[in-house]
């Protein structure tokens, strides 16, 4: 697994060894960020809620994102994200949170941060994307216009909100991805 553009390009990435996680394949990665990239000159902050080997956070960074916020609570998948970001030699760029997603919502509301760029691929059987969006407009965690990056193995068209641009809506495989635009309350 490599970073695909960017100031990182190139960049071999460690993966979490199990069946605990699961990497988003290459060509949908690249896919993935490619529709982002315009969007992504204004993106200060973001957040990869269930980073895994932190690859998508890692690309983000590699293509402009100033902050990155990486979560996980998998000892495994943390291990990983330590030893990507010490690769990018941008430690400073991350922030590495060994906590559960409902933990990192609780810790981003009790710091009052806001974020630019929500990463969501969780793991598929869960099938909670759309609660976690909706947690973080409830907590005020998104500034508008937030990009939101989302990786599910179902399609998410009759969850779309109204708060929120669809800009992207792509099947590879049998992975769906969307990225939406957070609008705020209009």
């Amino acid at each position: 697994m490599r970073v695909v553009a960017g100031d990182l390009r190139g960049l071999a990435l460690t993966t979490v060894n199990g069946r605990n996680t699961r990497p988003t394949a290459a060509k949908v990665k690249e896919a993935m960020f490619n529709i982002l990239s315009p969007y992504l000159e204004n993106v200060k902050i973001g957040v990869d809620l269930f980073s895994g080997s932190g690859a998508l956070g890692i690309e983000a960074v590699s293509r402009g994102v100033l902050q990155m916020y990486l979560v996980d609570k998998n000892r495994a998948a943390i291990a990983a994200i330590k030893t990507n970001v010490q690769k990018t030699h941008q430690e400073d760029a991350f922030n590495i949170l060994p906590i559960s997603a409902a933990h990192a919502l609780q810790h981003f509301s009790e710091k009052k941060l806001q974020f630019d760029l929500l990463i969501l691929d969780p793991p598929y059987a869960q099938k909670i994307t759309p609660v976690i969006v909706q947690k973080f407009i409830e907590q005020n965690l998104l500034n508008s216009p937030a990009l939101i990056l989302l990786e599910t193995d179902y399609s998410l068209a009759d969850q779309r909100r109204n708060d929120c641009a669809v800009l992207a809506a792509k099947k590879y495989g049998q992975t769906y991805v969307e990225i939406w635009q957070y609008e705020g309350d209009e």
